[in-house]
């Protein structure tokens, strides 16, 4: 009885070994696994040849571009000529005849203030003007009638017919006609000049334009505001000629002239570019800033169809120097090192580190001066992982 319950009992492996056996039934899976995974993959490529050397992206270089060193500054634009028109006397707004976006020309007329008392007054001063020239005809009138007198006497004495006493009586009387024939005519300059003044007086409640352009804010004013010289009635600009000022930094100051060109991109207008010039230069620096204004102009009608505002935002580039025919590659392709710039050129499928001199940058190009001649293929991309004569796969 004893013996056959030892021969039921089984001796069980350790935990270590255990775990081993474990391991071991892990491993072989995994292996089985990579074994199955490689196969697939061999499957799925069979036929194809994987690329050798490093894959690039190239660009064949052309002496094609035109590349310009530039001043680059935001800038915002403004009419040349603009005006907000303020009335010259206090009033109540009768009219006005314009609103904004209208054009407008010179002489004429926008707005009218309430003038009742002005007429009144040109109408009392040209009756009083009236009286003074009545009245200094009659005193006209009579100094001729004195001065008749007097030559006729003069006649008389010498005949004997009237006396030395009545002669002197009549050049006495004439020369006081005369006398109040000046003062009349004085009178009557006088009030013709006021009677002038308050007439001429009566444009000040009359609002012209004082040259062609559009109107550019009317401020909302409506018949029966009441407005002062201080109170603005319209802003009128001649969009036909705009311009922008540039704070231009000192250093660059004397390489700025009158006639530059200049090119200017707006927010509002991506894509578009538009030329300028240089009309005026400040002849002084401003200490704080250290830099001098640059007036830009811009001919709105010819070079946008008109379609340019002021106000509006952008920025404007001035052409220091311009190159043709410049050898230039993507910004992407120059790298620095301690000897300075250097690129990477595909020679027989391998790359081939070039030392270079870069010049001008605009945008996303640089211009190369020295090293780079046309037709070589210069690497634009995967060149981070080149030092120089490895094989290399192009896939442009």
């Amino acid at each position: 009885m004893e013996r056959a319950i030892n021969m039921s009992v089984v001796k069980l492996p350790s935990k270590n070994t255990a775990a081993a056996i474990i391991v071991v039934i892990a491993l072989t899976a995994g292996i089985g696994v990579y074994s199955r995974r490689e196969t697939l993959f061999a499957e799925k490529e069979k036929g194809e040849s994987a690329p050798a050397g490093v894959i690039v992206k190239t660009e064949k270089i052309a002496a094609d571009k035109t590349i310009s060193d530039k001043i680059v500054q935001n800038m915002s634009i403004e009419a040349e000529k603009r005006v907000k028109l303020l009335p010259r006397v206090t009033g109540r707004l009768l009219s006005l005849s314009v609103k904004t976006g209208d054009s407008v020309r010179r002489g004429q007329q926008l707005g009218v203030l309430e003038h009742e008392q002005q007429d009144a007054l040109i109408l009392s001063t040209a009756a009083q003007a009236a009286s003074a020239r009545a009245d200094s005809e009659k005193a006209r009138a009579q100094m001729q009638n004195a001065k008749t007198n007097v030559e006729r006497y003069r006649r008389l004495e010498k005949e004997g017919f009237s006396t030395q006493q009545q002669l002197d009586a009549m050049e006495t009387e004439y020369a006081s006609a005369a006398a109040a024939y000046s003062a009349a005519r004085a009178k009557e300059r006088q009030y013709a000049a006021e009677s002038a003044r308050v007439a001429s007086a009566k444009d000040d409640y009359i609002i012209r334009a004082p040259m062609d352009g559009v109107v550019l804010d009317d401020y909302s004013l409506t018949a029966g505001a009441m407005i002062s010289p201080s109170s603005p009635v319209l802003d009128i600009a001649d969009l036909r000629r705009l311009k922008a000022t540039l704070k231009v930094p000192e250093a660059k100051i004397f390489s700025v002239k009158p006639g530059m060109p200049v090119q200017l991109r707006f927010d509002a207008l991506p894509g578009e570019t538009f030329e300028g010039s240089v009309s005026r230069i400040d002849q002084y620096v401003d200490p704080e800033t250290r830099t001098s204004s640059v007036e830009i102009s811009l001919d709105n009608e010819r070079q946008a169809g008109g379609r340019l505002r002021p106000g509006m935002f952008g920025d404007a580039a001035i052409i220091e120097r311009e190159y043709r025919n410049a050898v230039t590659v993507p910004e992407g392709a120059l790298h620095s090192g301690d000897g300075g710039s250097y690129l990477f050129v595909v020679k027989e499928g391998r790359a081939e580190m070039r030392e270079v001199v870069a010049g001008v940058r605009e945008g996303a190009r640089v211009q190369i001066t020295k090293g780079l001649a046309p037709g070589e293929e210069v690497v634009t991309f995967g060149g981070n992982s080149l030092t120089g004569g490895e094989e290399v796969f192009v896939q442009n």
